[in-house]
């Protein structure tokens, strides 16, 4: 590769991998997107077209690159943000949840903005700052609740997805992890609560996502 051409590609995984700080996504959440974007899973393997695909989902998401001043030129005075991002555990998992509503398509706009939006409806507050333990599980709950709409279709139209690619020879898994799966889904199905149902929405995407 080109030396300007590996730059880039530099400069642009790092830009992801701040857009990953920043939106405070976990490993997973950020895998997630990966898969969604570009049907891969780690940056290190992803083209500079998939990479820039990648960071302008992020900008999407809320992620706001810093641009740099130019030699001699002054750079111009940022105002700061009034309050930094929640950072404590019920606001990571609020903000996970969210980020994972755009993944099904129940959330259009995945941004900071939206999620405060959507906070100060259903808890009454202003920001994920000001929240209490009980505003917070409300808000758990109804996301939950928003995901549930939406999961059990996907995750019957993921397992279908699945068994026809086995059949028809495009993914090959061992018997003992069939067999894993199986049972993830017939206990999704069966119980039709977030958890299992999750469980079996990310067992099911992580396998299809997969690279040969």
């Amino acid at each position: 590769m080109p030396p300007k051409l590996n730059d880039n590609r530099q400069r642009l995984i790092r830009l992801i991998h701040v857009a990953k700080r920043d939106l405070q996504m976990d490993d997973d959440s950020y895998r997630a997107v990966l898969a969604k974007v570009v049907k891969k899973t780690s940056a290190a393997d992803l083209t500079i077209p998939e990479l820039e695909r990648t960071l302008e989902h992020l900008k999407r998401c809320g992620f706001k690159e810093r641009s740099k001043s130019k030699p001699g030129v002054s750079k111009p005075t940022k105002a700061k943000p009034s309050r930094p991002m929640a950072q404590d555990p019920e606001a990571k998992k609020i903000r996970a949840l969210w980020l994972f509503l755009h993944e099904l398509g129940a959330v259009q706009n995945p941004s900071e903005e939206a999620l405060a939006a959507y906070v100060k409806r259903i808890a009454k507050v202003d920001a994920l700052q000001w929240i209490n333990g009980y505003q917070a599980e409300t808000l758990i709950e109804s996301m939950k609740k928003w995901a549930m709409r939406f999961l059990p279709d996907q995750v019957k139209a993921l397992a279908q997805q699945l068994a026809d690619a086995i059949n028809a020879g495009r993914v090959q898994l061992p018997p003992e992890t069939i067999q894993g799966l199986r049972y993830t889904v017939g206990i999704a199905q069966q119980r039709q609560t977030f958890d299992p149902m999750h469980r079996a929405w990310k067992a099911l995407t992580e396998v299809l996502n997969r690279r040969p």
